[in-house]
């Protein structure tokens, strides 16, 4: 049965070609040409393992030159064609080896060297896909399916390993309008799924938590929906319609410089600004106060104090700070004087630690400024935390656990790691050195170009999507092996429900057409997601978080 099916994915045999530069495979049967496509999979086996490669271009060859520039003409033409194809004109594939698999040791291995001359190739099948991408159903709390192989049905399932995809950072890179915020949903969903980490979801236009609805106006079912009491969705609105939705309050002693420097060009500050904040930060601690506290209350008393202090404050410099951020005033979640322990940064690391997920979305207050400011402080403090955490367990591991691994999920990702912002703000810092305190961001962003280079280096992870700017394409790959070769697949994608994989979480880079995010996905999540155990398990998580609530008078 087996080599009846090698027979009828058969392509060719192996002419030529090298490691670096790929293998150049002659095809044996010129209709195979128009039935495959850039990004195919293809596999040469021998007795002790299989190549696995991945199709990078396809040429038109031929014996010499001549028999390739002279043309018949005539009648004749037809049979003429006929008779020279294959033989003295035939199409070369162009493929890349980019994994091993020993089919003694049933293990991937890295590709370190190529098959013999003459070897044959044929298409992957379904077995050759699950042997090196795991199998759904062999262990569903690794594995996650997220699609299918491009040229291949739907039975050959692409699985994510979502152990390895949570301990990096992953980037969800595509233009406006190839399903980023779809493919993201897919994956944040296999996170819960899978029950590996918990996510942190700034939910910029309230795309995953909440029930919403797509470009055709269909219904879409949100995180909470297909998962209950596994998601909390919170929102900055404090008259939210949702029920069973938690008001965001952040107390203003939690906000720093750095996340008023994240803001700077929405409330237009310029670089005297942040040297009158640090000014005046340090001349108030000294008395026990804190700064933004004191601008926004006490704005005018504190111009007024530092008229004559021209050499600790400029005046007309602290006047000007006092007015821009005046602005700050009206945002409906900042509190004065909160009891300590008692705003969202502790219920979200509390629900966080528990195993349950927390979608903060932003309904109609989507204003970038709203969307910059609460994401940095929620994200600073909750950084604070986790490294806390972790210090304390790294100092006693048999006393204490090591934090829950968390998933911090961002749109818009360039506003936060852009090269100018990114040393200001903490998201930076998460993408450089958060992952020995289990904590990866998840960036969703569809101009990866204006991504600091540094950091888009060190996504571990990346789901591609259309793209069309040569620059976004070039830091979409940044630090990949075989970039060159990637690139030619990414600009044959269509513009939806298609991605390459590639990246820490899969054994090698693969072209897929995404599964879709829809009925048979719900189906999907109500067979192997089991309501009622989870509602049992959480049943003292959610007695202890209400007890919070109550005493925030919620």
């Amino acid at each position: 049965m087996a080599s009846s099916m090698y027979e009828v994915n058969k392509i060719g045999k192996i002419i030529g070609g090298s490691y670096s530069e790929g293998l150049a495979i002659k095809v044996e049967d010129d209709s195979v040409v128009e039935s495959t496509r850039i990004g195919a999979i293809l596999v040469s086996q021998t007795e002790k393992r299989k190549y696995y490669c991945m199709l990078t271009d396809m040429i038109i060859d031929g014996m010499n030159k001549q028999s390739l520039s002279e043309l018949p003409r005539g009648n004749s033409s037809l049979l003429l064609n006929r008779i020279t194809r294959g033989t003295s004109i035939y199409t070369v594939f162009k493929a890349q080896p980019v994994l091993s698999y020993d089919l003694e040791e049933k293990k991937n291995q890295p590709i370190r060297n190529i098959p013999v001359h003459a070897s044959s190739v044929r298409r992957a099948t379904y077995d050759d896909i699950s042997d090196v991408f795991g199998s759904f159903e062999k262990d569903p709390k690794r594995y996650f399916p997220v699609g299918s192989v491009l040229d291949m049905d739907e039975s050959s399932t692409v699985c994510i390993d979502m152990e390895r995809f949570i301990e990096r950072s992953s980037g969800i890179y595509g233009r406006t309008g190839t399903g980023k915020s779809f493919i993201a949903r897919l994956l944040m969903a296999g996170i819960i799924l899978c029950d590996k980490a918990s996510l942190l979801i700034f939910d910029a236009h309230s795309d995953h938590g909440p029930d919403s609805v797509d470009e055709e106006n269909r219904h879409v079912r949100g995180l909470k929906s297909l998962f209950g009491s596994k998601v909390q969705i919170m929102t900055i609105e404090n008259n939210s319609s949702l029920s069973g939705v938690l008001p965001i309050e952040i107390d203003v002693r939690d906000v720093e410089i750095e996340d008023i420097l994240s803001i700077a060009e929405e409330l237009n500050l310029n670089e005297t600004a942040q040297q009158v904040m640090i000014a005046l930060k340090n001349k108030l601690e000294t008395e026990g106060k804190h700064w933004l506290e004191e601008i926004l209350i006490n704005g005018e008393d504190l111009a007024e104090r530092f008229k004559d202090s021209e050499a600790v404050v400029n005046r007309s410099s602290l006047l000007a700070l006092i007015r821009k951020l005046s602005v700050l005033k009206e945002l409906p979640y900042l509190r004065y004087d909160r009891r300590p322990g008692t705003n969202s940064i502790d219920i979200i690391l509390n629900y966080l630690q528990k195993g349950i997920s927390v979608d903060i979305t932003f309904g109609k207050n989507d204003k970038l400024l709203n969307y910059l400011f609460v994401t940095n402080v929620l994200s600073r403090r909750i950084y604070q935390k986790y490294m806390q955490m972790y210090e304390r367990y790294i100092s006693n591991r048999q006393k204490y656990y090591p934090p829950r691994p968390l998933v911090i999920a961002i749109e818009e990702a360039h506003r936060f790691l852009s090269p100018d912002v990114a040393k200001q703000t903490i998201f930076g810092t998460i993408a450089r050195e958060m992952r020995k305190a289990k904590v990866s961001l998840m960036c969703i962003d569809q101009r990866p170009s204006q991504i600091d280079s540094e950091i888009a280096s060190q996504i571990g992870t990346r789901v591609i999507l259309s793209l069309s700017d040569e620059a976004d394409i070039t830091s979409a790959l940044a630090g990949m092996k075989n970039s060159k070769q990637l690139r030619a697949i990414i600009e044959s994608l269509d513009s939806k429900q298609q991605a390459l994989l590639i990246g820490h979480a899969v054994p090698m880079p693969i072209a897929i057409k995404t599964r879709g995010y829809d009925s048979s996905f719900y189906d999907f999540v109500s067979i192997y997601f089991k309501k009622d155990e989870v509602d049992e398990k959480y049943e003292r998580t959610l007695e202890a978080s209400k007890k919070w609530l109550d005493e925030m008078d919620y």
